[in-house]
């Protein structure tokens, strides 16, 4: 759905966009800005940003994006990349790029939001105005649904239907191998980063104990996001391939079992 490279050309030829060339590591800290990658290889060994005893060095090259989620969130821009080559990139002011993102809808704003959280940290912070906002916009819109205790909600591989939303009750989130990685509770919601990357589901996830949940349908989701401006966009499409990598890096070294499944509980819709 999103075509990041479409949208960084427009982003590109609008008035706040700037193409810079980058000869030095040092150069990507000295601006508040978010920087989006046209040309060359910026390397990160991932040790610099986790403290794990597994370390990879992971290449950033045309399509990704260099300090976003620091950008949009006012973090440091710390980590320790190394390049060895001239770096092209589009740099977008940290000011506009916020402005932009609050200029958002609530929804696209929320999911946003709370891909910086997930992407710093593992839990989602509460926020009640999202919720009091999305059950009024949506009352008519979304459909709900009961999970039994270690039921799945979706499973990997299965295509998107929309994003749920948790009315009453916790899941769990897995891997393909079924490592438990997260947990999510009421009042939080899932299920968006399939449907703005247009592929199937990676993660499997599970209700922790009987769930309530409302399902905002797909296509609803798809024409929020359409309605953005490219820069919003653009934001989207990069924020949810950076949280599949911080996810890969945290992750990808853990082992589990699939939750016993006594039920014939059917699958939510």
């Amino acid at each position: 759905m999103l075509e990041k490279n479409l949208l960084l050309a427009e982003v590109t030829r609008s008035k706040y966009a700037e193409v810079r060339l980058i000869s030095d590591a040092s150069e990507l800290q000295t601006r508040d800005a978010a920087l989006f990658i046209t040309k060359g290889v910026a390397l990160l060994r991932d040790h610099s940003v986790f403290d794990t005893t597994i370390h990879s060095t992971q290449s950033f090259s045309a399509g990704d994006s260099i300090y976003l989620a620091a950008t949009l969130s006012k973090r440091p821009l710390d980590r320790n990349y190394t390049i060895h080559e001239p770096l092209e990139v589009v740099s977008v002011d940290g000011s506009v790029l916020r402005k932009a993102v609050m200029g958002a809808s609530f929804l696209v704003n929320e999911i946003i939001r709370n891909s910086v959280t997930r992407i710093y940290a593992n839990k989602q912070r509460a926020n009640p105005v999202f919720e009091d906002r999305f059950l009024l916009h949506y009352k008519d819109l979304f459909k709900k649904s009961s999970v039994r205790k270690d039921q799945p909600i979706f499973l990997v591989g299965e295509p998107p239907k929309g994003l749920y939303f948790i009315a009453k009750g916790s899941v769990f989130l897995t891997t393909e191998d079924h490592a438990k990685f997260a947990e999510l509770y009421e009042t939080d919601f899932f299920g968006e980063g399939s449907i703005i990357t247009s592929t199937n589901r990676s993660k499997n996830v599970y209700a922790m104990e009987d769930c309530s949940l409302l399902l905002l349908e797909k296509q609803l989701v798809l024409d929020e996001i359409r309605s953005e401006i490219p820069l919003v966009k653009l934001v989207l499409s990069h924020i949810f391939n950076l949280l599949e990598l911080m996810n890969q890096l945290r992750f990808s070294h853990l082992e589990g079992v699939p939750p016993e499944d006594d039920d014939e509980t059917q699958q939510p819709p």
